[in-house]
């Protein structure tokens, strides 16, 4: 199966494959990285009550904190490739190019959408790290919704997209 038919040919194509390729390496990164910790990142991510964030904080122990903290170094250029491709993929490709254009244009935006949230929730748990004085609760639970949306994001993203992409062919 060429190329060419999944691929418009242009010289965004090597950059989608870049980016692709480094939010990939960012990904494994992070997975090799934040592998000790228990529970996993994503539990933390999906707290909404201080109660919950710090139970977890707790049972990571300082060292695991700080590899949370440290973790932070790689989320963030991982979530500007992620928004980067998912949106590339959506048009500049011709992956989808048989799918209606409301279509394309929702999963355009869906992995750029869940790059912000991501941002978002990243930039409120480093608020909760190295804040010492009193956090409102409902940032909290913003930092859990914006997590939930950035997931349900992803996830819609893969899904219609593949399914999509495969009835296109």
């Amino acid at each position: 199966m060429p190329v060419s038919r999944f691929f418009r040919t242009s010289a965004l194509t090597g950059y989608i494959g870049a980016l692709a390729t480094l939010a990939v390496l960012l990904f494994a990164a992070i997975a090799v990285h934040s592998s000790p910790l228990t529970p996993s990142i994503p539990k933390i991510q999906l707290t909404f009550t201080p109660a919950a964030f710090n139970a977890i904080l707790t049972e990571w122990t300082p060292a695991g904190v700080d590899r949370f903290k440290a973790h932070f170094l790689l989320d963030y250029p991982f979530l500007v490739t992620y928004g980067a491709w998912g949106f590339l993929v959506a048009t500049k490709t011709g992956l989808l190019a048989k799918v209606r254009p409301v279509t394309r244009t929702l999963l355009a935006f869906m992995l750029p959408a869940a790059a912000l949230t991501d941002a978002t929730e990243n930039t409120l748990h480093l608020f909760f790290l190295f804040n010492n004085e009193s956090i409102h609760p409902a940032l909290y639970f913003v930092a859990g919704s914006v997590a939930s949306v950035k997931w349900l994001l992803i996830v819609g993203f893969l899904v219609i997209g593949c399914i999509k992409a495969a009835s296109s062919k």
